[in-house]
Order: structure tokens, then sequence, then C-alpha cells
């Protein structure tokens, strides 16, 4: 401004012309031609008249010279004038300019004299203050301050000519208090020091970082009281944090931990092996994605002891998406992990014995199959059943037919070579795997002890009780050579001991056909019966356990044969399983049951769920789905009233197939149920992931549960294992008040039994809702 001013008089001001100018050069001009034209002329001239004339011409050559200059200086004048007002005219655009901007900025700028006094400020300030202009411009800065900080003015005074900045608080003419940034400098106006204050109100910036400390301290309270606990760490995975359950899981402080590689706070090992895993936060670093900790790990805490731990972690980015580090949320599973290997304890062994399961079994006799072939081996299966078991549990009572069959399979243990197999089957029914066999007398002398066991006397509650058994047995390879023949020799083998008199061995012979050509008869009949139309349904409902309403029912198929007459399931449907026939029988079944539940809503009874049993070789069928979806829509049932069951082993037999074969049907809209769960081996990695509605417990646990402490355990960890995994839970073969109280307190959903109803007729069915309703 000041430089502008200095250009101004320096550079314009030799051409500014002024009056006084133009008189002093008028007189000038004037003065020098009188002075001088009349001495040069009477020097020239000496005749008087031709001197008259000559001054008179000199007179008019005054005028004329004098009229050019005169037009010279009001030209000049003139022109000077007008550079005089287009410099003006510019000067005022630039104060304009100067004027606006200081009036429409957003900061607000005071201008102050060296003593203190506010002495202008532009339109921001005079609002944000609250003063009037006149106010503001003629009171001390000290006014603006709070009293704690008025002392601090002559300090700004002094240093504010250099240039300063620095953050206060000022204060409005109404008492309100707000925060600024001040940014000072010195300045000259009209060759007088001023300092020019630029002040920016700060408020919406202090509330921010307010809100992100209040957001912070949020964080930590949060950190600090969730259950899980949590490490984070920078980009190169050393520690910066640890929350209370972190530090209790560990063994480390926060303290201790901030700047230590996260390996050394956070060790992990497989629990198997014990070898050591890799870091799913080195991994989520390297990577950017969210990293899951590998299944059975643990940590290895400050102290040394284990943890078995579930984990996940996960990078943590700035608004630009830049990774700043890594999270690791885990928590401590080892009670879960426990349950987990307790219940596929019970999935692979008996609950009653303890013995292998049948699924146990079944695995080892693959492998000692396996080696077999590769060695060119023999081996023996046994088929074991007990002889009028039935009358033991007719007349003694189930509880001490269990213990029966525990100290039966305690004894045929002790009999047998390490490396042997026993396993109950089911029922009064055991399996015997004899590998790596010589010939047929070594397992004759195993069969000879086995026989011997039941020589001796068993007590029962007092009482002296003799046993025996009936045993079938088939060779690899002399008498087939996959699981299912074997098995299947065998049980042909023991029913033909036991048409022998019972309590004898039988090894499995080409001539024992007697029940194969009952099979032959049975499925010759059964595809007669398909076509006639001899099957049934009968309906066995599913109650609500604490209301002891019909939520459900399950179709249940029965063989009404002209010649036979009712017929169970168990004696044709095994035969319809291997022959095939299961696939058109099952697709009847599912289109009798969808038809006959979509009858009963018209007919305005309650809209319930239909369970129908889906086979193993159904459920392998490639068009099944499409079959199932084309049945909803022939007998217009909606999906949601219709339910699957499939059994447990069905589900587990190809894990990742069966997954997607559920969530196909589960994108129908159907339901789907898990059958007679807990006698088959369940992988808890392949359930979590199955789009499960239900878990039916299977009837031979809920028979346990007032046999023992043991079986009661059993359904109250799978009902735990339902809970826990957000499915209902309904338990099958429920025949007494005593199990629907247990199974009541433990929290089991539903339940379906005896104790409410067989399998029944619709007629029947209908009778049972009008009842239900009354």
């Amino acid at each position: 401004m000041d430089f502008k001013k200095t250009w101004h008089s320096k550079g314009h001001g030799f051409k500014r012309v002024t009056p006084l100018r133009m008189v002093i050069l008028y007189t000038l001009s004037s003065g020098i031609w009188i002075l001088f034209s009349d001495r040069i002329l009477s020097a020239i001239v000496t005749d008087r008249w031709l001197f008259l004339q000559l001054s008179i011409a000199k007179g008019w050559l005054y005028v004329a010279v004098m009229a050019v200059l005169l037009c010279f200086l009001f030209q000049w004048g003139y022109s000077s004038l007008q550079q005089s007002e287009k410099a003006l005219q510019k000067d005022k655009e630039h104060l304009e300019r100067f004027r606006l901007l200081a009036e429409n900025v957003l900061d607000l700028i005071i201008f102050i004299n060296p003593d203190g006094q506010i002495i202008d400020a532009n339109e921001a300030a005079v609002k944000r203050y609250g003063y009037t202009r006149e106010e503001l411009t003629n009171m001390p800065l000290s006014n603006l301050r709070l009293p704690e900080d008025q002392l601090t003015v002559p300090y700004f005074l002094q240093k504010a000519p250099k240039g300063l900045q620095f953050e206060l608080q000022h204060v409005c003419k109404d008492g309100s208090v707000f925060p600024i940034d001040i940014s000072a400098q010195g300045a000259t106006s009209n060759g007088k020091p001023i300092i020019v204050s630029i002040i920016r109100d700060i408020t919406k910036r202090k509330n921010a970082e307010a809100a992100v400390w209040l957001e912070k301290e949020r964080a930590q309270v949060t950190l600090k009281s969730i259950g899980d606990a949590v490490i984070t760490t920078d980009v190169r995975a050393n520690v910066e944090y640890l929350n209370p359950v972190a530090e209790a899981l560990t063994g480390w402080t926060n303290s201790e931990a901030i700047g230590q590689p996260l390996e050394k706070v956070f060790h992990i090992v497989n629990e198997g092996t014990g070898k050591k895993v890799q870091n799913p936060i080195v991994r989520c670093l390297q990577e950017g994605c969210i990293v899951g900790l590998a299944n059975h790990t643990v940590l290895i805490n400050k102290t040394g002891s284990s943890i078995a731990i579930e984990d996940s972690a996960a990078p943590i980015r700035d608004r630009t998406e830049t990774v700043l580090g890594g999270v690791l949320v885990f928590h401590d599973v080892s009670y879960k992990r426990n349950l987990m290997k307790e219940l596929a304890h019970h999935a692979h062994h008996d609950a009653l014995t303890g013995l292998p399961n049948r699924l146990n079994f079944n695995e080892c006799l693959h492998q000692a199959l396996a080696r077999s072939k590769r060695k060119q081996g023999m081996l023996a299966v046994m088929f074991l059943d007990l002889d009028r078991f039935k009358l033991i549990n007719d007349t003694m009572g189930h509880n001490l037919g269990d213990k029966l069959l525990k100290d039966i399979a305690d004894r045929i243990r002790q009999t047998l070579r390490e490396g042997d197999t026993i396993a109950r089957q089911g029922g009064d029914e055991f399996l015997v795997l004899l590998p790596e066999i010589k010939d047929e007398l070594e397992v004759k002398s195993v069969t000879e002890r086995i026989l011997r066991v039941f020589s001796q006397s068993l007590m029962l509650d007092g009482n002296e009780v003799y046993m025996s058994t009936s045993i079938g047995i088939a060779l690899y390879p002399t008498d087939g050579s996959d699981l299912e023949t074997l098995v299947k020799h065998a049980d042909t083998a023991m029913y033909y001991a036991k048409e022998q008199g019972r309590n004898n061995y039988q090894f499995f012979t080409a001539g024992l056909n007697i029940q194969a050509n009952d099979r032959l008869s049975t499925e010759n009949s059964l595809r007669k019966a398909l076509n006639r139309g001899e099957f049934i349904l009968h309906y066995q409902p599913q109650v609500d356990i604490e209301s002891g309403c019909i939520v459900g029912l399950e179709a249940l198929i029965r063989w009404n044969s002209a010649e036979n007459g009712i017929i169970p399931p168990f004696s044709f449907i095994p035969i319809a399983e291997e022959t095939g026939l299961i696939v058109p029988i099952g697709e009847w079944v599912l289109r009798t049951a969808c038809a006959q539940n979509k009858t009963w809503q018209k007919q305005g009874y309650p809209h319930l769920r239909m369970a129908v049993n889906i086979s193993a070789r159904q459920f392998q069928e490639p068009k099944f789905i499409k079959l199932v979806a084309d049945v909803l829509k022939e007998t217009g049932l909606d999906p949601q009233w219709l339910e699957l069951e499939i059994t447990e082993s069905i589900a587990m037999k190809n894990g990742d197939a069966s997954v997607e074969m559920l969530n196909s049907f589960k994108n129908l809209g159907v339901r789907i149920s898990i059958d007679d769960f807990g006698t088959g081996f369940s992988s808890l990695n392949y359930l979590m992931r199955m789009p499960i509605d239900t878990l039916k417990i299977d009837q031979s646990f809920i028979q346990d549960i007032s046999l023992g402490e043991n079986g009661e355990q059993v359904v109250a960890a799978i009902i735990q294992l339902a809970k826990n995994l957000h499915l209902k839970v309904i338990a099958e073969g429920v025949e007494t008040k005593t199990q629907r109280t247990f199974l009541k307190d433990k929290q089991c959903d539903e339940m379906q039994g005896f104790l409410f109803s067989r399998a029944v007729t619709p007629e029947e069915v209908e009778k049972l809702f009008q009842k239900s309703s009354k």
C-alpha cells in the first residue's frame, strides 16, 4: 500500500500539470520574449518606420507563438488530468477489491495499534463478537480476552509485528467464549505501524477433536469391557495395545507387551502336533484382508499354559485405505473344544457300553480291508446277536438289560486279541473285526473263547443270569471284498446260527441262500406294491414340549401287503434302499405327504410342518432337488411347511457336497432336519456350515435318560450344542413323563413319541386336531 503511494508520488509527480506551473511557464516565456525580442530588433533595424512595422509583426508573432504555447500547455494539462483520473480510478478499484476481500472473508480481521487499541475490523469480526463497529473499533484488545489471558497482551504486542500464530479463547459481548486460531503480522498504514490480526473460529474443529477423543475413550471402555481378547499391532506386527482379557489370557501386561513382537506375546501352536502356527496378523498385514486362525490352535501363554482359542485378524486402515496396523480378536474355547471332543467321542462310541459304534467299526474295517488288499491277507467279520435278550428287558426291565449289555461288552473285549475291534451295532447286536488272520482255525479259536464267556453266569440285581449268543462269520476275500458285503454275509450267517438252535457260530457259505431268497421275494413284492398302490402313510405328531400342542407331523410309510397285511418299514426299507426302489417309493411318500398337508390346510386345520424322511439314495439323486420343487408346485404347498429329514450319516458322508445340496433345498424355502443325531459322527465344522433348522436326538439316547447319569449328560450336551448353533432340537422316542420332564428342564424344544401318540392314520390325526382345538 505504501509502495504504491510512493510510486505515484515519484513516478507521476514530474508529469503532473498544475495552474501554478502553467502561469510560471507563461510568465517566463512572455518575459523572455519581451526582454530579448525588442533588443534584437533595435540592434538590427535602424529605420523607425520599418522598426514600427516589424514591431507590429513581432506582436502578431508573439500572439501566434503564445497561442501555440497556450494550446500546448492546455493540452498538456488536460492529458495530465486524464492520467490522474485513471490512476485515481485504478486506486479506487484496488481499494474496493481489498474492501470486499476483507468484508466477505469468513475469518475475523482486526487492525490494532501498537498500544493495543483496536482501530478497525471486518464485518465478520463485528458479527462474531456482537459489538457495533463503533464499539469494536474503540476498545482495547484486552477486552476480547479472558481475564486470565489479559496479562499476555503486552507480549502479543511485542512479538506480533514479526509474525505470531497461536490458539486462544476470545470473549463476545454477551459473555460467550469461543476457541480461536490467531495469525498476527506487522504492517504499515499511512506511514504508521499497525498489527493485522487474522482470527479463525475453530469451534467446529475443537468439537470434532472432542468427538474423536470421546470416541477413543468409548473404544477404550469397549475394549476393556468386551469378553473377547483384543491385541492391536503396527504394520511391523509389534504390539501396541492389549485389553484386560488379552492380558489375562497371554499373561502379559499391556505395558510389558507394548513394542514387543506379536509372536513373542501371542505364541500359538497346533494342538495335536505342537508345531508353530503362522500368526494370522502377519498374513493379514501382507494380504490386507481378514484372516481366521487355523483349527486346533492353542495359545501358549507367558506361564507356559495351553489355552484353546479361536480368533480372527483384520487390518486397520485410515481414510485413504492405507494399512496402519492390525487387530487380533480371540477368545478361550477350551470348554467348547472339550465339548467337541466329548461329542466326537460319543459320535464314535456307543453311549451305553463305551464300545466303538457302527461308524467307528466301519472306519476300522475300511482300513483293515485296505491293508489286507495290499498284503493279500485275510480278515474276518463277526456278527453277534444275543439270544432272547428281549426276555431280559421284558422281565427285569431296561435298566438291568443295559447293565447286562455293558457287562457282556466288557467280557467280550477281554477275550479279544490286541488289534481286534468290537463295536456295538445297536440294541443287542455286536460286530467284531479280526484283522490279518492266518486261516479259519484262528477265527474259530477267538469265536470259541467268546462263547465260553457266555457259559459263565452274570449277576443282575442279585439274580444269576445266563445268556448265550449266535455268531455269524464272513471272511475276506472268500465271502466278499467290501465292507457292506462282509457285514451282510456275517449277518446272514448269524441268522443261520439262530436257526441252528442259537448259542453257536456259523461261517457264511454259498448255501446260505434262504434269507437271500426271502429278500428277493420281498423285492419282487415291493415292485408290485408300488404299482398296486399298497403303500400308505401314517403320521406321528411332533409336539411342543412346553405346551403340549402339535407343531408338526412326521410322515411314516407302511406297506399294506395284500398277502401279509401291514408290514413295518424296517422289514422292507433296507431292501428298497439296496435295490433302488427307495427312489420311486420316496417320491410317492413326498408327494402324498405334501398333498395331505395341503388338504388339511384347506380344511381349516392348523398350518403345521410336514417332516418327510429322505434316504441316502434319494439324497444322491441329481434331479432330487427339481423333484422337490415340482412336488411343491403341483400340490400347492408352501415350502415353509415341508421339512426334509436326513440322517446324520447321510449329511456327513460327503461333507462339501452335502452342504451344497442342503443349501439348494434352503433356496427352495424348505426346512432341514438332521435325524438320529448322535448315532453317527458329525464334523462340527460341516455342522456349522450346513443350513440346518432342527436336530433330532436319536431315541436310543432318550431311552438312556433314566438309565444312568451318562445318558443324561449326552442328551444335555446335544441340546446345548443345538442351542449354541441356534437350532431347534426335537427328541424322538419319548415314552415316559420322566423323560419329558428331563427334556423340558434342559430346554429341549419339541418331542415325538408314544407318550403323546403313535404314528396314526390321517383320520386319527384329524381327531387329534379336533381334540387339541377344544
